[in-house]
């Protein structure tokens, strides 16, 4: 029976509650951020091809891309190439050339100089012109200066300065202005360089007489100055080439940068984007996605706040469900992480397919109902199942056929494991939610008249999504059992095997405790199916409550086949190893890796009871004053919860009824409402949530077992091998 808490323990509780609501809050923020991941307007990623169960319509002006305008697009492009300036380079070897021409020129005039056949002189400088194509006056008027390495030194600076600008052809200039080009690139490859200039800056042999004077230095004399420039234009050779290729590269180019110009399409608030039953074509999903990118931060805000208030709704309302019909559930804090985390999981999970290619009834909602209803209980699973049915039909679109599949197959899924056993029959369990999910889109199709083709093929997808869900039950089943210390129906008959090692060794080394465990087990589990509680989990750790009898079996009543050993020791002592096998039993049962509540419950399935046997003893032997009840006691806790109650009774009951010397079914009655007097009286019951009409089934499911042990058989005559 539960006490009533003082004001002290409810101070003490606050901790947990605050500890609980953390966890609601963060489960709160976290599904809300993952709902509210990447979504928009839509709420959802629509993808070419699918189905459309409800019809859209535009929620604000807008404009989205149509055709290419070919003609703007072209003429962008075209824009884009002119724009490239012509590539010319410099050709560094032809500066070499005309400056070797130059001096070997002028060796050759120097020695025609020094020669002492004047009269052949004119034929001396026709020779010396003609390798270099100098005209003969040129020749023969630098003959006649005075200073010809002064007017060589003048003549080498002013080639260098204009190569170094640039000398380019005539013809080549006269090309560039035809096509009123203003700018070139110029690439000098001996210095990797390159820079843009006015066509102005290039030098053409057209333009040295008139650009003479800015060129530094120059001779001011006119005469000679004439004579420079005749001799520079005879020598000088073009060292800039245009770059065809290049240019055509770049051009190319800059075109390849523009991007295409494309015809607008003006959409109207409330406009019809798609039909109800319609598949999303891609004009319509380029019309979606530029809803997604348009919508107004406004209503992006408001948004959230209504999805953030739908999910903080309902999370409030599991955790009053939890609060006031699910007690046990928020006894620790175990059990609300993992809840929440399964749902975390399933949220995310559904999120991931619903941006994804691949279709919203994929989303394993039976999966997660599976997993509660076996790591937790089938009520739970069914409120959790409809709020993540809820959420996942939001961030689907406001799909309410998701929402409405992620029930139905979720329900099924949660009956379908209910009575679960092997790990195998989850496939069966998957199978049946498939077969619901199945059912129901052949459902939502007939009701819209949509084509069979589509509907059908909807259909196999939530068949297929069943059996998805009971493979991902069956992979992830141990992980959540050994991260959280929860056992289901299926690890305890895993557990529950009689070749379990320490059921072994106890069948060679106690006997006795074996038949008692195995009775007892009969009887736990017979009491909690009569009150609900967990039968199978009572039964199993009946099987075990024991083993801390297999150290010293021989002192214990049930493997004692002579004497008692307890005749040689005191009282004191023969107490001391009675109530040392349950902290025995636990270290045995941690050892071998036993769960959590099974450990629990071998802990408390004596309570704090006496050893009431050798207290008696002891108080013949030494009189009342030397002898103190707390000494002959077990250490408990006292059962914590049904389960641990159901076994404490009927560990109690079994044992007891072995004393009877006329097990009757009146003195078998008598006797169970006795010990279970006595431990309620006892104050051993008051930690646990049993009801007094529990106590009233225990009783008498307790009774109607033992009178079938101990009912008494007709005894049949001897055979006196007499025949007739």
């Amino acid at each position: 029976m539960k006490k009533n808490l003082s004001k002290k323990q409810k101070f003490d509780k606050i901790p947990d509650k605050i500890a609980h609501a953390l966890i609601a809050f963060v489960t709160c923020v976290i599904l809300v951020v993952i709902a509210e991941w990447g979504t928009g307007f839509l709420k959802a990623e629509f993808h070419e091809g699918d189905i459309m169960l409800k019809s859209i319509y535009a929620p604000f002006d807008f404009k989205i891309k149509g055709d290419i305008n070919y003609k703007v697009t072209e003429a962008a492009k075209k824009k884009a190439m002119d724009s490239v300036t012509p590539v010319y380079s410099i050709d560094s070897s032809a500066k070499e050339a005309v400056l070797n021409k130059v001096n070997a020129f002028f060796n050759s005039l120097q020695a025609l100089k020094q020669g002492e056949n004047i009269e052949n002189s004119l034929s001396g400088i026709k020779e010396t012109a003609a390798p270099y194509n100098i005209p003969l006056p040129i020749v023969s008027s630098i003959l006649d200066l005075k200073g010809h390495q002064e007017f060589l030194a003048e003549a080498i600076k002013i080639i260098e300065y204009i190569l170094d600008a640039g000398a380019i052809s005539a013809s080549e200039l006269a090309r560039l202005n035809n096509d009123l080009v203003k700018t070139v690139t110029l690439i000098d490859k001996s210095k990797n360089a390159e820079r843009t200039i006015a066509i102005e800056e290039l030098w053409a042999s057209s333009d040295i007489r008139k650009k003479a004077d800015s060129i530094p230095g120059i001779l001011r004399d006119r005469k000679e100055k004439s004579l420079l420039i005749d001799f520079i234009n005879a020598v000088l050779a073009p060292n800039v080439k245009y770059q065809e290729e290049e240019t055509t590269l770049r051009k190319q180019a800059a075109a390849a940068k523009i991007k295409p110009t494309y015809n607008m399409i003006d959409v109207k608030k409330n406009e019809l984007i798609l039909n109800k039953g319609e598949r999303i074509s891609k004009g319509q999903m380029e019309k979606l996605d530029a809803i997604e990118q348009r919508e107004p931060y406004s209503l992006k805000i408001t948004a959230f706040f209504g999805i953030a208030l739908l999910i903080a709704l309902f999370m409030v309302l599991l955790v009053l469900y939890i609060e006031f019909y699910e007690p046990d559930l928020i006894a620790g804090n175990k059990e609300l992480i993992l809840l929440a985390s399964i749902c975390i999981l399933m949220i995310l999970a559904a999120k991931l397919i619903v941006v994804s290619p691949w279709p919203s009834n994929l989303i394993p909602v039976s999966a997660a109902s599976m997993l509660i209803a076996l790591l937790l209980n089938n009520r739970l699973a069914i409120i959790t199942t409809c709020f993540l049915s809820i959420i996942i039909g939001m961030i689907s679109g406001g799909r309410l056929d998701i929402a409405g599949v992620s029930i139905a197959g979720g329900m099924i899924g949660i009956f379908a494991v209910r009575n679960v056993r092997r790990r195998s029959q989850l496939i069966s369990a998957g199978f049946a939610a498939g077969l619901a999910n199945m059912a129901y889109f052949i459902g939502v199709g007939l009701i819209n008249s949509l084509d069979f083709n589509v509907y059908m093929t909807e259909a196999f997808i939530g068949f297929a999504n069943g059996i998805m869900a009971a493979i991902i039950v069956t992979g992830v089943l141990p992980i959540f059992e050994t991260a959280s210390k929860t056992i289901t129906d299926i690890s305890l008959l895993e557990i529950a095997d009689l070749n379990h090692p320490i059921l072994k060794e106890m069948v060679i080394k106690a006997p006795g405790t074996y038949h008692h465990s195995l009775v007892v087990g009969n009887l736990a589990e017979a009491a909690c199916e009569a009150i609900g509680a967990n039968a199978l989990l009572a039964r199993v750790s009946a099987y075990f409550h024991d083993i801390g009898k297999i150290e010293k079996a021989e002192y214990f009543s049930e493997n004692q086949t002579g004497g008692s050993m307890h005749d040689k020791l005191s009282p004191t002592m023969s107490s001391l190893i009675i109530t040392n096998h349950v902290k025995n039993g636990v270290e045995l049962a941690r050892r071998y890796g036993l769960n959590k509540r099974i450990v629990d419950i071998i802990m408390q399935h004596h309570g704090t009871g006496l050893v009431f046997y050798f207290f008696k003893r002891a108080l013949e032997k030494t009189g009342d004053d030397d002898v103190f009840e707390e000494g002959f006691r077990y250490p408990g806790p006292k059962p914590q919860t049904r389960e641990a109650a159901c076994v404490l009774l009927a560990d109690s009951v079994e044992a007891a009824s072995r004393t009877l010397d006329d097990p009757t079914p009146s003195s078998i009655q008598g006797l169970v409402k006795k010990i279970i007097n006595n431990k309620f009286i006892d104050a051993q019951l008051d930690e646990c949530e049993l009801a007094l009409k529990d106590l009233e089934k225990i009783a008498e499911i307790f009774t109607h077992i033992l009178t079938g042990i101990y009912h008494s058989r007709v005894e049949y005559p001897e055979d006196t091998g007499k025949k007739k």
